[in-house]
């Protein structure tokens, strides 16, 4: 099991919002690229880096994405606005070792099919669920039914999914293992979480129902899970 480090961009820092809403925004690091060096000295295997202006239409930090993936030699997953071929051949160019495609691929599962032709495993498809359904365009308007989409992701060939439960992105309440199970049931694609983990106990329960890794922020930075506590299995 994985345990990757969340570093979620946004003018310059390190933050962290609630439910993916950006009026409820934490900031908690003003060097992001320390930050990462940070992570890996403490044992991570892998980052997971997201440009939120970049997904919400406000900008972008390419330079820092761009520094991040100099800075540590461990691979960094990349995020927030890859809505073109082009923006994933940018990332990858900053050394990124795979790209996370989120509206772009929800609604268009022929760019799958496009990128992954292109780029293969380096390939990661974000499904962002709400209430069943995906959340597209910075999580702000609904998308397809979870069992609409996925299936149509699979055979276009998604090498594997970052699925997100929004309404546990942020609360430390523990992941939704419900959704997880449904989302095992309909794909036979790796499967990374996010969302919810707390302590190291919902790390193995992720684990357990056969998630390939989970992605983390909050916990961290609110030191409720130490890294040292997870990189062990």
């Amino acid at each position: 099991m994985i345990v990757i480090p969340a570093i979620d961009l946004r003018g310059g820092c390190a933050v962290r919002l609630l439910k993916g809403d950006p009026a409820n925004e934490t900031a908690y690091d003003a060097d992001p690229i320390a930050l990462a060096v940070r992570f890996q000295t403490e044992g991570a295997r892998r980052l997971h880096v997201v440009d939120l202006d970049a997904a919400l239409g406000e900008g972008a930090n390419n330079e820092i994405l761009r520094e991040i993936c100099l800075a540590v030699a461990i691979p960094v997953q990349v995020g927030g606005g890859l809505r073109a071929l082009e923006d994933l051949g940018r990332v990858l160019g900053y050394g990124a070792e795979r790209a996370i495609l989120g509206t772009a691929a929800a609604l268009d599962p022929g760019f799958v099919s496009r990128a992954v032709e292109e780029h293969a495993e380096h390939v990661v498809v974000a499904v962002d669920v709400r209430f069943g359904h995906l959340m597209v365009r910075g999580w702000q308007e609904e998308g397809p039914a979870l069992e609409e989409i996925l299936p149509a992701l699979a055979e276009a060939g998604a090498p594997r999914f970052l699925v997100t439960s929004i309404a546990r992105d942020g609360t430390l309440e523990g992941p939704d293992l419900t959704l997880y199970r449904r989302v095992l049931q309909l794909t036979d694609r790796p499967v990374i979480a996010s969302g919810g983990v707390r302590t190291a106990e919902d790390v193995w329960a992720l684990r357990d129902i056969g998630c390939e890794a989970v992605v983390t922020g909050k916990a961290l930075y609110e030191k409720t899970l130490k890294l040292a506590q997870v990189t062990r299995g």
